[in-house]
């Protein structure tokens, strides 16, 4: 049924958390505007019950406000343009390196790295747009909703990227299944295996499939690792230099991200061995069947500066987008960030309008595939 997972997740957040005694007692009326309210319903963000309900209660509600459907109607093209333009355009890179794997071919060195950093952005994109859109949507209607992401390709560890990719489900599995294993309070052991097996339910409700079950199994290690590593580094006050901290951390999710979207084992043992130049360390320029793209190196280079550049929260900034998480860390913005701050003005009306129109436009060019809408 449309929307099962995410509704599963809002309804187990309010009957736990009226065991424990933590949840108020809403109108059976708010609650159903709650956990039918359309925006979220797909793919998140995962609102929780005391986020929502509270501004549905509040006098007014209903009341139309300029500003919220300004800041909603734009983040909704910003969204909708990140979806349509960037991820779908990356989907013609990704696509035929996994296709071809998947056939039976041996990529080169350069069509698996291609195909595993064209698919990483593509998703970032296709999901951050999405949820984007969500939050757009739900502004418009005077409800602000938790952020999701918050430049996750900007994380120095991997703990970092958990506390900035998909942010709301990590709040919920943190919450409702790491904290109650016992979390981090019964010693290093414990908190390893707490880790690990939080990590193994979070890839489970993505597919029952042994490529989800090691995906997230990787990523459990690639956490458990960390965990011990800042450990041993801060007792001999030891640090990695930020730049190599990224370097690997995006290694290691790139790496993950191939069992994400290989269709069975083989493909992904297949990409990974041409990752490592397992079938030779050829250079040549990729001439997979089904790559339209001449120009894959400028839009893998645009893809990754996009990924790098201020995000949605940040541009939105003066205007509160979203509720604030503990995760999402305030900082001082550079000059530049302060020069992308979204205002109500004509050059933002301009810029909103041609981003929106041609995120519309372009899901009238090609199929438009939304890669969160199977999980």
């Amino acid at each position: 049924p449309l929307g099962i997972s995410f509704h599963t997740f809002q309804q187990i957040a309010y009957l736990v958390d009226a065991y424990r005694r933590s949840a108020k007692h809403y109108r059976l009326i708010d609650f159903c505007l709650f956990v039918t309210f359309f925006p979220q319903l797909i793919a998140g963000p995962i609102v929780h019950h005391n986020e929502a309900i509270p501004q549905i209660r509040r006098p007014g509600f209903l009341t139309p406000r300029g500003i919220n459907l300004l800041v909603g109607i734009s983040l909704f093209g910003l969204g909708l343009f990140k979806k349509t333009i960037i991820a779908d355009t990356l989907a013609q890179i990704a696509n035929p390196a996994f296709n071809a794997a998947h056939a039976g071919a041996h990529l080169t060195l350069v069509e698996a790295w291609m195909g595993a950093l064209a698919y990483s952005l593509q998703l970032y994109f296709d999901f951050s747009g999405y949820s984007d859109m969500a939050i757009g949507l739900a502004r418009m209607f005077n409800i602000r909703f938790p952020a999701n992401f918050h430049s996750p390709y900007k994380a120095v560890n991997i703990a970092d990227f958990w506390r900035r990719w998909h942010m709301t489900l990590s709040r919920f599995l943190r919450d409702y299944l790491y904290i109650p294993l016992g979390g981090n309070r019964r010693g290093p052991a414990r908190q390893v295996t707490n880790l690990f097996l939080t990590m193994l339910l979070g890839g489970l409700w993505h597919g029952a499939g042994w490529t989800f079950i090691i995906w997230c199994a990787l990523h459990g290690i690639f956490l458990a690792i960390q965990r011990l590593w800042s450990g041993f580094s801060k007792n001999r006050g030891f640090t990695l230099p930020r730049w190599l901290g990224w370097l690997i951390t995006m290694l290691c999710v790139m790496a993950a991200w191939v069992y994400f979207r290989a269709p069975d084992l083989a493909t992904a043992h297949s990409v990974l061995a041409s990752l490592v130049g397992g079938h030779g360390f050829g250079l040549k320029t990729p001439n997979l069947s089904g790559l339209p793209l001449d120009g894959w190196p400028v839009i893998l280079i645009a893809g990754l500066v996009a990924a790098l550049a201020p995000n949605s929260t940040e541009i939105f900034r003066r205007y509160a987008p979203t509720l604030k998480l503990v995760t999402l860390t305030d900082r001082r913005l550079g000059r530049l960030e302060q020069r992308l701050q979204w205002r109500p003005v004509t050059v933002w009306a301009v810029i909103a309008g041609l981003v929106t129109t041609a995120g519309a436009v372009a899901i009238l060019g090609w199929q438009s595939e939304f890669l969160y809408f199977q999980f």
